[in-house]
C-alpha cells in the first residue's frame, strides 16, 4: 500500500521537536514492504497548501497523522492544536480518496493519541487510533486492511467495531532499536532553530507521579537498550549524514522520561561513548533526583554532555510526597550540589497548584529556586496550574474531591489549581523572585521570544552546539533585560 505519514507539530515552546516516534513507524512500515512517505510540516510556511500538495502527489491508500501535543499545558496562555489539526483532517478527508471516491482510512498516532485513546476518533473524526508503540501495530493494521483481515489482534488499536468504539489491549514491545530518523527528516531547519537529535535508550517509566501520563504512552515496565547498540546508532547517524552531504547533528538528546533511572544504565552508555571517542555533544531531557550517584554527572561531562533537564516539580517536602515523585527534598539538594560541582548547565521545572498545595508550600518552592538555583548555570521554569490528563492519579483525586465531574471530557482544557491558592498571588511571588534571581521564568511568559530567536541564530552561525536554552540565563541576566522584566511583569492570572 502507499502510505502517507504526516507530522505537523509546529510548537516552539522551547526547541522544535522532530518526529522521532513517527520515524520509528515509517521505518517499520517500509520494512514491512509498503511504500512510505513521511511529510514533515514542522517548518512549513503554508501548512494546509503543502499538505494538500503532498496528498495530491502521493495518492495514498492510507494516511497516518501523528499528534504530539494534547495542548501546551499552560493555563495562563492556553494554546491547543485541535483547530489546526481538524483543518488538516478536513483536507485529508476531501482529497485523499480511493478508487471508489471515498476517503482512504485515516489513522491517528503519537503521544497525544495514546493519552486520549479511543476518544481521539470522535475528537478528530478518524477511522483508527493506535495507543502505545506503533512500530508493530501500524504495519499490522496496514497489512490487515490490505488483506481484509481481522483487526482484533492489533495491539492498542481503537476503532468502531459494529458501530461501537472498541479498543484492543496494548502490548509492550519486548525490545526496540534505533528510529532511522536520518532517512526521513531534513535536519538543517531543526538545528538552525536549536534542535537536538532525539535518542531513546529505554522506554517505560516505573515512577508513579500523580499528574503524569507517560506510562499511558510507554507503559511502566522499563525496557533498556544495550548501551553498545545506543552508541552504534549515534555513530551511524554521524557517519551517514556526513557521507550523504546532509546536515550533521551537533547535539544528541536522550529523550527517555528518566535517563538516569537506573543510573547504572546511563553510566554504561557514557562509558561506551568515551571508549569509542565519539565526537559529539549530548544533553538529557530527564535527570531524576532519585538516582544521582556522585560519579554520574562527572562521567556525563566527560562523555560530552553540556546540559541536563531536571524535574523536581517542587522545592517543598510535603508537595514532593503529594506529587508521588519518589524522592525527598534531601535528594533534590544532593542533586543540586552535584550538578553545580559538575559545571553542567541545567534547567529545573516546578509545578504549583496540585492537591494539598498552599500559599506556604508555593512560597517554599519559589524560595528554593530564588535562593538556591542562582547564577548562570541554572534556569528555573514555573508552571502555575496543572493540566489534568485522563487516567492519571490527579484526575482521580480531582473527581474524588468533587473538583471535577466524573464525565468531564479531558480532551478539553481542564486544569487543577488547589482551592487554597490565589493564582495571582502565586504569580506575584514569582515576579518578586525574578527581581532577585533573573534566571527564573514563568511558563506563561510566552514562547520563544524575539531576543531568544536572535540569540539562537547567532549561536547557530557561530557553530555552537545546542541546546541553546542553556544560554538563556546569560540573556536574562543582561542588566537592561533584567531591569525591564522586573519593572514590567508579563504574567497575569488566567480568567476562568
Amino acid at each position: 500500500m502507499r502510505v502517507l505519514l504526516i507530522y505537523s507539530n509546529q510548537s516552539r515552546e522551547l526547541v522544535p521537536a522532530p518526529p522521532v516516534g513517527l520515524s520509528y513507524v515509517a521505518s517499520a512500515t517500509r520494512a514491512a514492504g509498503h511504500e512510505v512517505q513521511l511529510l514533515d510540516l514542522a517548518f512549513s510556511r503554508n501548512l494546509e497548501r503543502d499538505l494538500a500538495a503532498a496528498v495530491a502527489g502521493t495518492a495514498p491508500d492510507l494516511v497516518g497523522l501523528s499528534v504530539r501535543n494534547i495542548d501546551n499545558v499552560i493555563l495562563q496562555r492556553f494554546e491547543s492544536p485541535r483547530a489546526a489539526l481538524l483543518a488538516q483532517v478536513k483536507i485529508i478527508r476531501e482529497r485523499a480518496l480511493g478508487r471508489d471516491g471515498k476517503p482512504v482510512p485515516l489513522v491517528l498516532g503519537g503521544p497525544a493519541i495514546s493519552i486520549l485513546a479511543e476518544r481521539a476518533i470522535d475528537v478528530f473524526g478518524a477511522d483508527y487510533a493506535v495507543v502505545g508503540e506503533g512500530e508493530e501495530a501500524f504495519p499490522a493494521l496496514v497489512s490487515a486492511l490490505e488483506r481484509g483481515a481481522s483487526l482484533d489482534h492489533i495491539s492498542g488499536l481503537c476503532w468502531r467495531k459494529d458501530g461501537v468504539l472498541a479498543r484492543n489491549p496494548t502490548a509492550l514491545l519486548p525490545r526496540f532499536a534505533g528510529s532511522g530518523m536520518e532517512d526521513w527528516v531534513a535536519w538543517g531547519d531543526y538545528q538552525k532553530n536549536g534542535g537536538t537529535w532525539p535518542l531513546q535508550t529505554k522506554r517505560g517509566c516505573p515512577m508513579r507521579c500523580s499528574y503524569c501520563a507517560y506510562p499511558l504512552i510507554e507503559g511502566r515496565r522499563s525496557r533498556q537498550r544495550p548501551p553498545g547498540e545506543v552508541v552504534d546508532e549515534i555513530e551511524r547517524v554521524l557517519r551517514d549524514t556526513r557521507a550523504q552531504g546532509k546536515t550533521c547533528p551537533r547535539t544528541f538528546e536522550f529523550v527517555d522520561s528518566t535517563f538516569n533511572v537506573p543510573s547504572s544504565h546511563a553510566m554504561e552508555i557514557c562509558e561506551e561513548i568515551i571508549r569509542r571517542k565519539v565526537k559529539a555533544s549530548f544533553t538529557a531531557m530527564g535527570v531524576n533526583p532519585r538516582d544521582v550517584p556522585p560519579e554520574l554527572l562527572p562521567l556525563m561531562k566527560r562523555a560530552g554532555f553540556n546540559s541536563v533537564m531536571i524535574t523536581p516539580e517542587a522545592g517543598d517536602e510535603a508537595m514532593l510526597a503529594n506529587y508521588r515523585k519518589g524522592f525527598t527534598l534531601s535528594e533534590v539538594e544532593t542533586t543540586l550540589a552535584r550538578v553545580k560541582a559538575s559545571g553542567l548547565k541545567s534547567m529545573w521545572f516546578f509545578m504549583l497548584g496540585a492537591p494539598g498545595e498552599t500559599m506556604e508550600t508555593c512560597a517554599e518552592s519559589i524560595r528554593f529556586a530564588r535562593d538556591r538555583l542562582t547564577g548562570r548555570q541554572f534556569l528555573s521554569v514555573f508552571f502555575t496550574g496543572i493540566r489534568i490528563l485522563p487516567d492519571t492519579l490527579l484526575a482521580r483525586q480531582a473527581i474524588e474531591s468533587g473538583t471535577l465531574k466524573a464525565d468531564t471530557d479531558l480532551a478539553d482544557a481542564v486544569f487543577y489549581v488547589s482551592p487554597d491558592l490565589s493564582e495571582q498571588k502565586i504569580i506575584d511571588l514569582i515576579d518578586a523572585a525574578i527581581i532577585k534571581n533573573p534566571c527564573i521564568v514563568h511558563a506563561a511568559d510566552g514562547g520563544t521570544s524575539n531576543q531568544q530567536k536572535i540569540l539562537y541564530r547567532v549561536l547557530h552561525a557561530l557553530g555552537v552546539a545546542p541546546p541553546y536554552w542553556r544560554f538563556i540565563p546569560e540573556m536574562l541576566s543582561f542588566p537592561p533585560l533584567h531591569y525591564l522584566r522586573s519593572r514590567n511583569p508579563a504574567v497575569r492570572a488566567a480568567r476562568r
